[in-house]
């Protein structure tokens, strides 16, 4: 096997003037496999770059000659380095024809002739006789589109946003599709997004507009448009401080439908949620920029390819920009009817917008860029074409002895948005002895492919708006680090591995978490050193949910100190509740910590805890000797309980604490408009009168105990006895069977529902009725239009609970254990149906429940929040269920 010999490489660039081009010739020329090393000299000036550098070759070396000497500078909110963004798939280039001329599309104002007006297209052929279409999306990491308008505390603080968009379907006719927006790895608005929805059933077609508040609750809102038309013309004014939606198609104001904006529209101050990770993606919605991949990465209804569209305008303002004029009247701003020239203005209020005034631009090779430019407070940025298809990765890239910098706005150092080093799919990637300074990330990942490992020493990260360092499904180390002047936190990770030791952390006042650990498998923290001067993070030091579906999570923390922190601040905050309620099942294992000499000493004794902890999924020990205050463990679960992480052995799990005295009468039986109370015990279950009562025994009826005396009778298999199912109590095991319930009637138009059971059993209360109250999959439905979703474990006992308001406010919602997990209105719903409910089966037979039930409460009522939560609490006392 021949050696590889790296070529040293010089080139003509000259600081202090624009060098994007002469670097990005200087990586084209390496060898595609065996690479080289592009030498940077040292110089009194920075070398400036208005575009990436796109670095899609293996073993490329970029080293300069020492961080003060060698200092490369973005002047755009770009990364001057990007590695691991291939332009070609399959060894062909992203086609030309991705870049659309707008011409035709666009009315004469914004374009008044040909070639003055590009738009994005999702999908073109290639070219090339053979291949198949070349499929891309446009993302916009570390944008203003990702993240909000400046000091917008990354869109929870924006109070007004005017949204305008112009899309050409390419090949007709429509149909429910994703149009752009941002959603996280549950699939949630993060905090929108916008596709439409088109379908027979659905008449008018309309853009449905989902986003999600601070509170927890996704809301709809949905635009009428002509579908007849190829190009839609949508905008949308939404005022939170009013509580007002008004929208315009095809430049007319029309009325938009409200009925799924959810509870507390108009009555309470709702903000938007903040958006942690999810990228800005336009012609597909989910978690990866590139649109590649199913499953839990895309929304659901998706597809695995883009839809055929051209987008020719997308503007978002922080300000309700056009005039309420009634619907049918044309749309007009401040200076008088609106154009599509309108869309594409940088004008006050608006924080970014696509300008569509560049074409395609191409590497000295001829090869496309795939830079998506777009315009942020006067200022140029880029998003990037991401092609969809096999994916190159590329080992071996490495970066020392330089600076690396993010945009200076204004003469001012520092940057709202950018990153100063981009990562796509690499494997042995390295930083050494690098300063990298400002922009909202530093060395930042797109949401591409696996990166392994990503290896950061003997650096220097600081003045980053949003974290120093941000990790995608990497496998990271880093060691000697000093990570400074961050904005929520130093560290960030999702689905990653990450080890860093020996990492100096100097924050800021507004720091949320020095490190967030979203769902990482394996975590290890060693030697950090935490350097707070005023007020400490607002919520915690360490701060890490669980991973998700596979494995579990192993966190260690090992010789970390922190000092300041007020009273809701954790050193250590373990959360399950993200997903699943801190509710555990067989798709995810639970979440081990281990706390070694770390933050028992000079840590505030007015701070929350050590550690806080959720629920019973994550446990673990701490080691040394804790000090009296902050407490070493709170418990934040909803209702509080064990808190599982212990100095010598690891607590065992328990219950919520009682809601009564022993001796006291049955809460549950003083329940407004309880119509239905079921125990798998003996006083309340009746087996065959030719056999005793005991394990495997057949269960012909279910005996009621409230007053309603609604008693039910088995259909088909009845569920079998089971004596110590649950904590030494009995259970019902279903086995394809159901209980129907022939006298029970609901006349309040409103209902409340407790199961306690092994996975979310099965109850409807009038199947075959088209507006009654059923479980669906893993939630509840309410006629055709109102549907929650519920945590569900297959592996844990759990109390499950649904609430449905009568009257003219329609809510739903769903409980675990005690704890609100959806919330959805929509008035107009007719009155709720009952007829013969039924437990065990749904739809004809269609779902069958197999799993155990050992309690059914059915109210017709929808009870209070204190009543609710105290009957949940009641139910996980009585049944022993940890939370």
């Amino acid at each position: 096997m021949s050696a590889i010999v790296n070529v040293v490489l010089d080139f003509d660039a000259v600081p202090g003037e624009d060098c994007t081009e002469a670097f990005q010739k200087a990586v084209d020329s390496l060898d595609f496999l065996t690479g080289g090393t592009v030498l940077v000299p040292g110089s009194k000036l920075p070398y400036l770059f208005s575009r990436s550098v796109m670095v899609d070759r293996h073993n490329v070396r970029f080293v300069g000659e020492g961080p003060e000497a060698t200092v490369l500078q973005g002047v755009a909110y770009t990364p001057p380095l990007v590695f691991g963004v291939d332009r070609k798939v399959l060894g062909q280039p992203v086609s030309d024809g991705h870049w659309a001329d707008l011409f035709g599309l666009l009315d004469t104002h914004a374009a008044p002739s040909a070639g003055q007006r590009w738009g994005f297209r999702t999908r073109v052929p290639t070219g090339v006789e053979g291949q198949p279409f070349s499929d891309a999306t446009v993302t916009f990491a570390c944008s203003p589109f990702q993240f909000g308008p400046r000091r917008g505390a990354f869109w929870s603080d924006v109070r007004k946003l005017t949204l305008d968009f112009v899309v050409r379907n390419d090949a007709m006719p429509w149909v429910g599709r994703p149009l752009f927006g941002l959603a996280d790895a549950y699939n949630r608005p993060s905090p929108f997004y916008a596709q439409t929805e088109v379908s027979p059933g659905i008449v008018p077609p309309r853009v449905l507009f989902v986003f999600r508040t601070a509170d927890g609750l996704i809301r709809e809102i949905r635009v009428p448009f002509d579908d007849e038309k190829p190009v839609l013309r949508c905008s949308l004014q939404i005022d939170l401080d009013a509580s007002t939606v008004t929208a315009w198609t095809d430049l007319a104001q029309v009325e938009p439908d409200l009925a799924v904006i959810n509870d507390g529209w108009g009555e309470r101050e709702v903000a938007f949620a903040p958006n942690w990770y999810a990228p800005f993606n336009m012609g597909q919605l989910g978690l990866l920029s590139s649109g590649w991949g199913g499953g839990t990465y895309r929304i659901p209804g998706d597809k695995d390819t883009p839809v055929p569209l051209t987008f020719g305008a997308l503007r978002l303002s922080d300000v309700t920009r056009y005039q309420d004029l009634g619907a049918g009247t044309a749309q007009q701003d401040e200076h008088g009817p609106v154009t599509d020239l309108t869309f594409l203005t940088d004008e006050a209020g608006v924080f970014c917008v696509l300008p569509m005034d560049e074409a395609v631009h191409r590497s000295a090779d001829g090869v496309p860029d795939l830079h998506a430019r777009y315009v942020a407070n006067g200022l140029t940025g880029y998003g990037l074409f991401m092609p969809i298809g096999p994916r190159q990765t590329f080992e071996r890239n490495r970066a020392e002895k330089m600076a690396v910098t993010a945009l200076a706005v204004g003469g001012q150092e520092g940057s709202d948005y950018g990153q100063a080093i981009g990562l796509g799919s690499v494997v042995m990637f390295s930083l050494a002895d690098m300063k990298v300074y400002f922009g909202a990330q530093g060395l930042s990942a797109y949401h591409l492919d696996a990166s392994y490992p990503v290896d950061v020493t003997d650096s220097e990260f600081g003045h980053q708006t949003d974290c120093a360092i941000y990790s995608w499904f990497q496998m990271g180390r880093g060691d000697r680090l000093k990570l400074a002047y961050f904005g929520r936190s130093a560290f960030k990770a999702l689905r990653s591995n990450p080890s860093y030791r020996n990492v100096f952390v100097t924050g800021v006042e507004d720091s949320v978490s020095a490190v967030r650990l979203f769902e990482c498998g394996a975590a290890q923290l060693d030697n950090w050193s935490f350097d707070f001067e005023h007020a400490g993070p607002s919520d915690s030091y360490v701060w890490a949910s669980l991973q998700d579906n596979v494995g579990g999570t192993q966190l260690v923390i090992r010789d970390c100190v922190g000092v300041k922190g007020g009273p809701r601040t954790a050193a250590v905050r373990l959360d399950s509740s993200d997903r699943g309620a801190g509710l555990g099942d067989s798709s995810r294992g639970a979440g081990w910590c281990k706390i070694e000499r770390s933050f028992n000493t000079y840590l505030a004794p007015g701070m929350q805890a050590v550690v806080a902890v959720d629920g019973p999924v994550w446990r673990g020990l701490f080691e040394g000797v804790p000090k009296p205050y902050p407490p070493l463990v709170v418990n934040t679960a909803t209702p509080g309980a064990s808190a599982r992480i212990g100095t010598d052995t690891v607590p065992p799990a328990r219950s919520a604490p009682p809601l009564l005295a022993a001796g006291a009468d049955d809460p549950v039986l003083r329940l407004d408009g309880l119509i239905g109370y079921y125990r798998a015990d003996v006083s309340s279950v009746k087996a065959d009168p030719n056999r005793a009562l005991g394990d495997g025994t057949p269960v012909v009826q279910l005996l009621d105990l409230s007053p309603a005396h609604n008693d039910g009778t088995a259909v088909g298999n009845p569920a079998v006895y089971e004596a110590s199912a649950i904590n030494s109590l009995p259970a019902l095991r279903f086995t394809g069977g159901w209980y129907t319930f022939p006298t029970m009637r609901g006349t309040t138009g409103a209902a409340t529902v407790f199961l306690v059971g092994k996975r979310l059993p099965v109850f409807d209360t009038g199947p075959a009725l088209i507006d009654s109250l059923h479980t669906y999959g893993s939630g509840w439905i309410l006629g055709e239009r109102l549907q929650v979703l519920s945590a569900e474990s297959d592996t844990e006992w759990a109390v499950y609970a649904v609430r449905s308001t009568g009257g003219p406010r329609r809510l739903l919602q769903s409980f675990v254990n005690g704890h609100p997990y959806e919330l959805r209105r929509f008035d107009s719903l007719r009155p709720l149906a009952w007829d013969a409910p039924e437990l065990g089966r749904r739809d004809q037979g269609l779902e069958i429940f197999k799993g155990l039930l050992a309690t059914a409460v059915v109210c017709d009522a929808a009870l209070d929040d204190r009543t609710l939560s105290d009957i949940c609490r009641h139910l996980l006392y009585v049944h022993q269920i940890p939370v």
